[in-house]
């Protein structure tokens, strides 16, 4: 049983429940600003299904089974910190919000059979008493959040208990606490820190690249690479303070993971070519390649060194060749550029097997 079930449910007036300004759901759009009203709750209806949850509770009532955890505020207002959710549902249902709203939602108040005001609540004294409740509940429980949200709630633990010790005994401390581990933790860290550098830097001016457009599990799962974190100067993935961090290689890392060209694609394409970027960024020719030609699978070719590349290159274009010799018998319409095309090619075979037999005569004259 956890220590919440053993307090008595109170019913409290909708009207003294009010939104958390720190919830960690909505780090994205403020970070650990204080978060607007008006805001919070457009991101409740366009992004967390708010409508489904009006349309249960106006039909079956309000579940007493779920109330609400609340921190006693002022003025004999109590701040819902679990529970946002609900709580937006509950008070669009009852009109708090005024008349402008989506016709949906006008609709789903006007056809609602239920309209809750005596809301079931577990009150707590303080907002601190209720965080360490919810790392169980959305790190590793049933209802678990994004990967940033995680993120800003340890850090919100680390602020909140854990300011005055050193960061070891801090990063055990708060993976006992959510029932994970240091490393986890230390990873999490360090991949808000640096998130929120590049944020307070508008993501270094990157074209296309915003809150929304950055998917910040991408980055930390990039960071878990060592070639990557110390690509950017941190010592380790772990590395929670990013004191080394250098701007212009995390710069870098954002441009090639998140920054979008006119169809919408990024350098990096899926997750899945990570291992690659990690190996480029470990060979400098490498990533002045991919600087250049914007191409990873170009720039991961010269990460092996140019003798494989070369190697590699001539295999490729062999293979090429040889596809498009096999696919000409069905082509229904040959054109003049084909033959133009293939002219080219064979130009720059020409000049390519001139320099390899010039190369091979002054490495037999030596």
């Amino acid at each position: 049983m956890s220590k919440h079930d053993s307090r008595e449910i109170q019913f409290i007036d909708l009207s003294k429940l009010t939104f958390d300004p720190e919830n960690p759901r909505f780090s994205r759009l403020f970070g650990d600003e204080k978060q607007p009203l008006a805001e919070v709750l457009e991101r409740m209806v366009t992004n967390e299904n708010v409508q489904e949850l009006m349309g249960s509770i106006g039909e079956q009532d309000y579940f007493h089974g779920e109330p609400l955890l609340v921190a006693e505020g002022e003025n004999g207002e109590y701040t819902v910190v679990e529970g946002n959710r609900r709580l937006a549902a509950l008070k669009l249902l009852n009109g708090d919000f005024g008349d402008g709203q989506l016709p949906s939602i006008q609709a789903l108040r006007e056809s609602a059979t239920h309209k809750p005001q005596q809301i079931p609540c577990i009150v707590f004294h303080k907002r601190r008493d209720i965080l360490r409740y919810l790392g169980y509940r959305h790190i590793t429980g049933a209802k678990k959040w994004d990967s940033l949200s995680k993120a800003r709630y340890i850090e919100q633990l680390k602020n909140e208990f854990f300011n005055s010790t050193d960061d070891e005994t801090m990063l055990r401390a708060i993976a006992k606490e959510i029932g994970s581990r240091r490393d986890y933790v230390a990873q999490m860290l360090t991949g808000l820190a640096v998130y929120d550098d590049a944020k307070n830097k508008s993501f270094y001016g990157l074209q296309h690249v915003s809150d929304e457009d950055v998917d910040f599990s991408l980055l930390t799962t990039a960071l878990s690479y060592s070639d990557i974190s110390t690509y950017i100067g941190l010592e380790s993935r772990t590395d929670i303070n990013i004191k080394g961090l250098q701007e212009d290689k995390a710069r870098d890392i954002f441009s090639w993971i998140y920054a979008q060209d006119q169809q919408g694609n990024t350098i990096l394409g899926e997750s899945r070519h990570l291992k690659k970027l990690a190996a480029v960024v470990r060979s400098p020719e490498s990533v002045i390649v991919l600087k250049k030609e914007s191409n990873l699978d170009l720039a991961y070719i010269y990460s092996e060194g140019p003798s494989v590349a070369f190697t590699k290159a001539l295999v490729d274009v062999e293979r090429k060749i040889k596809a498009a010799y096999q696919i000409f018998p069905e082509v229904p319409i040959i054109e003049n550029s084909h033959a133009d095309q293939v002219a080219k090619i064979l130009d720059i075979s020409e000049d390519l097997l001139s320099s390899i037999r010039r190369a091979l005569r002054r490495k037999i004259s030596e």
